[in-house]
């Protein structure tokens, strides 16, 4: 993994499965400690779904990520103090266009004797296959004198974003339901979302952003913290290099979940993203 965001570790592969594994911890991975959560230090639910998109490229590296299905995030990867978890990534082609991925990790025990402690953070299905360039549909919006992005990373109080989750410019909220954002790679990278063009599957940093636009959303609807709980399908059509508009929309709000649909444009209006079904659960 690096500074920037999260990579695959060592492969090995046995009857059609392969499984990535490595060491992450809060020095290895700096980026960490630009994601608190009450405290902690918590691998990002998008940064998983990078994971996945990766163990798939590297799995079929003739085809290209097409977008992602089922994705469900099961439990938080939470850092304390300097103890590493050992990270493993199994993907496994089900179809020729289709690859299951599953991310779990385990960790020392606290105290000698004890066996170590193994956690599922997420799982899901990548869609593999060539993409065809999507034609402009969108209209570029004009963001000037919309509210600055600064005040959603301060939503909520328990989570606390650093520089390497700063990709939001601005926003506006049309409608109680709805939040237009625009937002750029993070420090305005001059390579972009990813940090080279053979790096396989989908940049997180991309991922993130987009997905924050719906997440923030979250807890202006209710004023409350939430967290990723799954996200149905999404369409990953296009890498940009700079600005992204995204739009997020509320579809359902039930007890203590919600659902979102979002999407994402380029500044010449081309598809990059769209993602249907992201829920966020309140946390208690």
């Amino acid at each position: 993994m690096s500074a920037q965001g999260p990579t695959l570790g060592e492969v090995s592969a046995t009857d059609g499965s392969w499984r990535f594994e490595r060491g992450v911890d809060i020095r290895t991975d700096p980026y960490l400690l630009d994601h608190v959560v009450e405290g902690a230090p918590v691998f990002p639910a998008a940064y998983l779904v990078g994971l996945m998109t990766q163990a798939a490229h590297r799995m079929q590296p003739e085809r290209q990520v097409l977008g992602v299905r089922d994705v469900r995030f099961v439990q938080a990867a939470r850092f304390k103090d300097t103890r590493a978890l050992q990270f493993s990534v199994t993907a496994e082609a089900a179809e020729a266009n289709r690859v299951t991925v599953g991310i779990s990790s385990s960790m020392a025990p606290p105290r000698e004797g004890f066996p170590r402690i193994h956690r599922t953070h997420a799982s899901g299905e990548v869609r593999m296959g060539e993409r065809v360039e999507s034609p402009a549909r969108f209209r570029p919006l004009d963001f000037t004198g919309a509210e600055s992005y600064e005040a959603l990373y301060r939503l909520p109080r328990e989570i606390q974003h650093g520089p390497t989750f700063l990709a939001g410019l601005r926003y506006r909220r049309p409608a109680q339901d709805q939040l237009l954002a625009v937002v750029a790679p993070p420090g305005h990278s001059k390579s972009g979302w990813q940090e080279g063009p053979r790096a396989p599957g989908w940049p997180a940093a991309l991922l993130n952003a987009i997905l924050h636009v719906a997440f923030s959303l979250g807890v202006l609807c209710r004023e409350r913290t939430v967290l990723p709980l799954e996200l149905a399908s999404g369409e990953l059509h296009a890498i940009p290099r700079g600005e992204v508009q995204v739009f997020a929309r509320r579809t359902s709000a039930h007890d203590d979940l919600q659902t979102f649909h979002v999407v994402a444009w380029d500044e010449q209006g081309r598809r990059v993203a769209l993602f249907r079904g992201f829920s966020v659960r309140e946390v208690p």
